[in-house]
């Protein structure tokens, strides 16, 4: 099972990688609904490992982990992809997602300067790194919990 795991795993990490390098691309990969719609690759993806493998993954327990191993190997790897990207390659996204939150903000505030301050020292690759890593873990945690329900193992 973990052979697969893994295959999948990077399956989903490759997947996930063209999808940032192509909305990077176009100049739109820090914009939200763009970040939220890149984990629309994990249940894809989950589906297609343990449908296609259905015979050998056969217990819940048994499917769930599969899709925690394939989440927690494409948000690894994704993530630190991203990490050497924004640091080597292009910023883009960093500036686009610290662009939005600034123009958020109310510029009347009291603490408006502060605000942009702490927006612009938290929004980093670091940031992205652990916050890519984290979600990604959880996001396919719970969609390795809800995804072996729709996996039929009898053949029909």
């Amino acid at each position: 099972m973990m052979k697969k795991a893994i295959t999948y795993g990077l399956i989903l990490s490759l997947v996930c990688i063209l999808y940032f390098t192509i909305f990077n691309f176009f100049g739109i990969s820090g914009e939200n609904l763009v970040g939220w719609l890149s984990y629309l690759p994990y249940p894809i993806i989950i589906y297609l490992g343990l449908h296609n493998n259905k015979s050998s993954i056969s217990t819940y327990k048994n499917k769930f982990l599969f899709g925690l191993f394939v989440s927690i190997i494409g948000a690894l790897l994704g993530s630190l992809f991203m990490y050497f990207y924004l640091i080597h390659i292009d910023d883009l996204m960093i500036r686009t997602a610290v662009e939005n939150q600034i123009n958020s903000l109310d510029p009347s505030g009291v603490d408006y300067y502060e605000t942009i301050q702490k927006i612009r020292s938290m929004v980093t690759p670091s940031f992205y790194l652990k916050f890519g890593t984290v979600s990604g873990i959880i996001i396919g945690a719970v969609i390795s919990a809800v995804a072996p329900l729709f996996v039929n193992t009898k053949s029909l």
